[in-house]
């Protein structure tokens, strides 16, 4: 990376390059943890939590506004990509002038949305949060092509498979910090001095996110309906049950029994979670890894390879022919088998992709648990991932790549299936928790499900490659990830379509999930090609790297 004059990349020069991604995912993976928590709160609060209008449901508007960032991705990426590539700035280059402009008004627009959130006037709090939500997203498509961008700009062509895996491992740790960050930001206000801000980031809240009271035990002060016996329903399943729930009402055939009492503020209000701490601590922290990347830049810029006519820059400029399917110079079996492929993809990552926007959600519903601690069993899932992506490849050579994205794909229905059936069948608990042998199953899956998510990521775009040779590695990329985006945009939308068909009932995320899955893997028994090891590691990984 430097001069290449060992033929030997630069490793601590590359993780400060991969400064600029960590905070790039830092961000995502917090606006993705936290924004649907309160997107469906405020919705709650002005629609009712009963809101339907023909298939539309509060849980199918949450994730349609999820799949912003997905539809900017599709239109802006490429885009600013392209600008980026015609700045002649001498003393920045071509990228850091739109990470250094761009990233701090993007972490301000950040920090802005749980500010938008707390404000009383309903209409008025989503009117701000949609406006900030799609400022942040348009801010954040400016500077994300060029900063994964500045990795081949200071790296040598036959050493981009080796920084690539650094930039992805960089990316990885912004992703975890980012999972961890409310925990984080939890203690930092307490050290302060914020002690009930600090307490109320932990907090059992209703489907608003109000703060509940709490009894001397930790479980929620109830007030019982005017005229209703409390004798009939103390101690009884139906009460632990609900008190369990994050439901504000226990209602039996009927009639209102009693309701979770809220806590109130010195002006009579309700005091709602303040998700502010977790989102200015994100957007320190993103800042300190760009202020990294400036300082690095700012003292290795003479290394910029695409100061020079080099190799790696013309291969990286050149234009690519783009080639229909129907014009490829493929027999009808091996476009067969393309065509199913792409079906299985768009299959596999609409399941993927509803994950991440509801995974919170689901978490403070079903599970009882906070979003600051949800985001942590996230955390563990993203670990098993990184942790198998070495293995996972490995297994695709000596097995073959379809053979593991298949066992990949049953260990994953295979967890779904047995979480879902082991919750339905045992239930809550006496006391109306989370069952603990439901919770040793839901952390099972977490993990093997990570390593099973492994198997298929790892393969399948290796798998597309091999199907078009060498010769048509950009095109066939671009297969890949028309795919995969398109399921990035329908996934969250159509789960969204499924919990609110059944009340927003967040179980049924994962039965969404496990039928894509069920449905890809079904698919995949249909490829017949893509084995061929023609596809070198080194331009699988550049390919990669055409969608980060």
């Amino acid at each position: 990376m430097s001069k290449d004059t060992n033929g030997k990349l630069n490793y601590g020069r590359t993780f400060l390059i991969g400064c600029g991604f960590m905070g790039c995912m830092l961000l995502w993976s917090v606006y993705n943890s936290y924004v649907p928590v309160m997107l469906r709160q405020k919705l709650t609060e002005s629609l009712g939590s009963d809101f339907r209008w023909g298939f539309i449901t509060i849980a199918l508007i949450v994730n349609a506004i999820m799949t912003i960032d997905n539809i900017f991705g599709v239109i802006f990426l490429p885009f600013f990509g392209k600008r980026s590539d015609a700045v002649h700035a001498k003393k920045w280059g071509k990228r850091m002038p739109f990470i250094l402009t761009c990233m701090p008004i993007s972490a301000l627009f950040f920090c802005f949305i749980p500010v938008a959130a707390i404000i009383k006037d309903i209409a008025l709090s989503i009117l701000l949060m949609m406006s900030v939500v799609i400022l942040f997203n348009f801010t954040m498509s400016i500077w994300r092509s060029p900063v994964v961008s500045l990795m081949p700009d200071f790296t040598p062509s036959r050493l981009q498979s080796d920084a690539n895996a650094v930039i992805n491992i960089m990316g990885g740790i912004g992703q975890m910090v980012g999972f961890v960050v409310g925990t984080i930001s939890a203690a930092v206000v307490g050290i302060i001095g914020f002690d009930v801000l600090s307490e109320n980031l932990k907090a059992k809240t209703n489907t608003l996110g109000q703060i509940l009271a709490l009894d001397a035990d930790g479980k929620p002060i109830l007030q019982w309906a005017e005229g209703i016996d409390k004798s009939l329903y103390e101690g009884t399943k139906q009460l632990t049950n609900f008190l369990s729930q994050s439901k504000d009402k226990l209602i039996i055939d009927g009639q209102t029994i009693c309701e979770k009492v809220v806590k109130l503020g010195e002006d009579g209000n309700p005091i709602y979670v303040n998700y502010v701490p977790v989102f200015i601590v994100t957007a320190i922290i993103a800042i300190v890894c760009i202020c990294v990347l400036a300082v690095f830049y700012k003292k290795n810029r003479q290394y910029d390879l695409t100061a020079t006519a080099t190799d790696a820059i013309r291969a990286q400029n050149a234009k690519k022919e783009k080639v229909s399917i129907r014009n490829l110079q493929m027999d009808p079996a091996q476009k067969r088998s393309l065509i199913i492929m792409l079906i299985a993809l768009f299959l596999l990552n609409n399941a993927t992709e509803a994950i991440v926007p509801n995974f919170t959600n689901f978490a403070n519903d079903t599970l009882q648990v906070p979003p600051i601690y949800s985001t942590l069993m996230m955390a563990v899932f993203a670990v098993s991932l990184a942790a198998f992506g070495i293995p996972a490849g490995t297994l695709g050579r000596k097995l073959g790549r379809k053979k593991t994205i298949i066992i990949g794909l049953l260990g994953i229905v295979v967890m779904f299936a047995i979480y879902i059936t082991v919750s339905q069948i045992l239930g809550p608990s006496e006391d109306g928790s989370v069952n603990k042998f439901t919770w040793i199953c839901l952390w099972v899956a977490l993990i093997v499900g990570g390593a099973a998510v492994g198997c298929v990521n790892i393969n399948t775009l290796p798998l597309v490659l091999a199907m078009g040779g060498r010769e048509h590695v950009g095109t066939f990329t671009g297969y890949y990830y028309t795919a995969t985006q398109a399921a990035s945009i329908t996934g969250p939308i159509l789960c969204g379509l499924v919990i609110g068909l059944f009340h927003d009932d967040y179980n049924y995320m994962f039965l969404y999930c496990a039928v894509m899955f069920a449905f890809g893997l079904f698919a995949m028994f249909g490829v017949k090609h893509g084995e061929s090891f023609d596809i070198t590691d080194e331009e699988i990984k550049q390919a990669r790297m055409a969608d980060d």
